[in-house]
């Protein structure tokens, strides 16, 4: 049932207004209010979901009350009322009014209004959806709306303007310490409901960067409980790869770290340079102090970094040192490096809406709901057409906006499970050919979300 506040101070107008919308449709419930701080207190104790305010208040010849309300309720559409011409109804929409009114009111002009506003508001419950997943596709569909995420105990609040992420709050936090702390939520219920656009901009980073240090956020609050659980062998086997000839899998730029004979700490250090076969350039590590007189020369030094869903390891020479123009360590190039898969099949749950082609079929709608390097798990909801037969080892297209790429992108593959019931059919899809920059996009979205490993 739909809950709509009505603020109206004169006895005769309130008492018509009330009859107007119970009359319109019996599934409403209609709440009173003289002024906007007695509406303000009613929104905080139940879930409104449309505001119909009388700006021509006694005893307010300014909007402020008017802005209070809708700045506090951002997600709570409100259509103003005005008889005062002193106020313009693009002063009222300025200040948060999804409309404007002036009356005498039109009854069939409001109650149309009234209905656009409360198809639109609290359209949709989510669940099952990653928040990161939802966002990226409002993003591409330029959305303006407000998610309101509840997590247990805790609530927050999205705000999302032409499908940029502005605005972050929770009990107690905003901005993007907000939006790190929600997204790093997991089994949450999300609401879709109403932006007024009464919120200015907290948030100016874009989303895959909010995305991807929230879940290194979420990564070091599990790393953190992991270390205080009892140790479990779970690694996989460690594997050997030898570099005679070839360039070793580490990118200018790529971050590292070092452990030294003798020395307990580990440091950090960024890889800037490589001559093949000769050896390697890193920036002298972080922290400083506790290596100035303890790094000597002809040292093997263990290097470990990770790439592409691996941990990369290898033993290296200390071989030079450079003081200007910039303090540098130049390492031997390494004969034969180590590494072992994070997982042996990274994957994550995603929504991304697609459309999938299949030989002498008419395209189908649908979305990716998982996806791995190897592959995806593909949902198409039933409608009332019935599906054309599909086949297990059938080849299939799928054209789709993955995640950090503007452009729409065909992904082939090949048909390897089925799953059917009432309501959708699951399509397990093996890729094939997949191109490089292609499988590099998935795999450093995959594991970005686990931020970097040990």
């Amino acid at each position: 049932m739909k809950t709509i506040v009505i603020i109206e101070n004169e006895a005769v107008e309130l008492e018509a207004m009330v009859s107007l919308f119970e009359q319109w449709q019996q599934e409403i419930n209609v709440l009173t209010a003289k002024e906007e701080k007695a509406a303000i207190n009613i929104l905080s104790q139940h879930h409104v979901d449309l505001v119909v305010c009388d700006l021509a208040l006694p005893k307010t010849d300014t909007l402020s009350g008017f802005s209070l309300l809708t700045h506090t309720f951002p997600y709570v559409p409100c259509i103003a009322l005005s008889a005062d011409q002193g106020t313009s109804p693009a002063e009222a929409i300025r200040r948060g009014a999804s409309h404007c009114l002036e009356k005498p009111i039109v009854a069939a002009e409001l109650l149309q209004h009234a209905a656009d506003l409360l198809d639109t508001d609290t359209s949709g419950t989510v669940k099952g959806i990653p928040i990161h997943s939802f966002l990226q596709m409002l993003e591409s569909e330029e959305k303006t709306c407000t998610l309101q995420v509840n997590h247990q105990k805790d609530s927050g609040l999205l705000y999302i303007q032409n499908g940029l992420l502005i605005g972050a709050e929770t009990k107690n936090f905003i901005g993007e310490e907000a939006a790190h702390l929600i997204l790093s939520w997991q089994e949450t219920v999300v609401q879709l409901r109403y932006f007024n656009g009464q919120r200015k901009r907290q948030i100016n980073k874009p989303l895959l960067s909010i995305i991807m240090e929230a879940f290194r956020l979420r990564s070091e609050q599990e790393k953190e409980q992991k270390d205080a659980a009892p140790a479990k062998d779970h690694q996989l086997p460690l594997k050997h790869l030898s570099t005679l000839g070839k360039r070793i899998p580490l990118e200018i730029g790529s971050r590292v770290k070092l452990e030294f004979p003798r020395l307990d700490s580990r440091f950090e250090s960024t890889m800037v340079g490589m001559l093949q076969d000769h050896y390697l350039i890193l920036t002298n590590p972080q922290p400083l102090a506790d290596m100035d007189q303890q790094v000597r020369l002809e040292q093997r030094v263990i290097i470990k970094y990770v790439h592409k869903g691996r941990v990369w390891m290898f033993k290296a020479q200390l071989l030079k040192t450079v003081e200007a123009p910039f303090r540098l360590l130049f390492f031997e190039y390494p004969v034969v490096i180590h590494y072992h898969e994070l997982r042996e099949s990274k994957r994550s749950e995603i929504f991304i809406p697609c459309t999938f082609h299949l030989p002498e079929v008419p395209e189908l709608y649908g979305t990716l709901i998982d996806l791995s390097m190897t592959g995806a798990l593909c949902r198409i909801r039933h409608k009332a057409d019935p599906l054309p037969r599909i086949d297990i080892t059938e080849d299939i297209m799928l054209r789709c906006l993955l995640p950090g790429i503007k452009e729409e992108q065909i992904l082939g593959g090949t048909i390897k499970n089925l799953a059917i019931d009432t309501n959708e059919t699951r399509i397990g899809i093996e890729f094939a050919n997949l191109q490089p920059h292609l499988a590099d996009t998935i795999g450093n979205y995959l594991y970005a979300l686990d931020g970097p490993a040990d």
